[in-house]
């Protein structure tokens, strides 16, 4: 991977980062893509990764975009995002990427780091809130008593890039906490999910009103495929009677 800073930017004092992948429903890639065209958030740097491995073609004429991870700011409200189109698999590829995050962070002077993601419904979630938390620093345990989330109890793993970068952001110093929305299908995108993080971010870091009715117009389009799917595996179990 590649690293191609066009520019730093400077704030006013130190900033948040809010990163993210695609995950579980893609939360975290439909959501901070949303929140950084919604913030007219500017680009400033990028890490080139090594896809896609094929071309694409329309009549003989090729096609070609290397895929690239993206570091974005907004001076307003004095944070940094990161986000890109895939979440790596493979552990060698994903630790490269979160380090190449975390120097960023490190070399922007960050204050604490932000990630999202999508909490798969299971036994061990146990409260009736649809957001939860870990955190590598204890005082993060507050945002359960300002905003409503919980804390993810019991014992378990956050995969992926989510999860990870805030564990080796311990290991530098940087304080961080991985807020995860819950979901009841992981196959399927989750826009009410998002939705309800990008609220709390709202709040948390004192941004203007943000109109998410294009996530709610998702979620009706969800909803209704889900419907019609339904409908479709009712009606293909069904047998008719047959013929006296």
């Amino acid at each position: 991977m590649v690293l191609h800073i066009h520019f730093l930017p400077e704030f006013k004092s130190q900033p948040y980062m809010i990163a993210g992948l695609p995950d579980m429903g893609n939360v975290a890639g439909i959501g901070l893509n949303f929140l950084s065209r919604k913030l007219n958030a500017q680009l400033f740097a990028e890490i080139y990764s090594y896809w896609p491995a094929y071309i694409t073609y329309n009549d003989g004429i090729i096609d070609y975009s290397q895929a690239s991870y993206k570091f974005y700011f907004v001076e307003k409200y004095n944070i940094i995002i990161f986000t890109g189109e895939f979440n790596p698999s493979d552990p060698s590829r994903l630790y490269e990427i979160v380090n190449d995050v975390l120097k960023m962070a490190d070399r922007c002077n960050i204050k604490a780091l932000y990630s999202i993601g999508a909490a798969f419904k299971h036994q061990n979630i146990t409260t009736s809130n649809t957001l939860y938390l870990v955190t590598n620093n204890p005082r993060f345990l507050d945002l359960t008593k300002d905003y409503s989330i919980s804390v993810l109890d019991g014992h378990g793993q956050v995969f992926g890039f989510n999860g990870l970068i805030i564990g080796l952001a311990k290991e530098k110093g940087i304080d961080g906490v991985c807020i995860l929305g819950e979901i009841d299908n992981p196959n399927i995108i989750q826009p009410k999910t998002v939705r309800t993080i990008l609220s709390t971010l709202i709040k948390i870091f004192n941004m203007e009103h943000i109109d998410m009715k294009e996530l709610d117009d998702e979620e009706d389009r969800k909803n209704f495929m889900q419907q019609q799917m339904t409908y479709f595996e009712k009606a293909l179990e069904y047998k008719s009677p047959g013929i006296a």
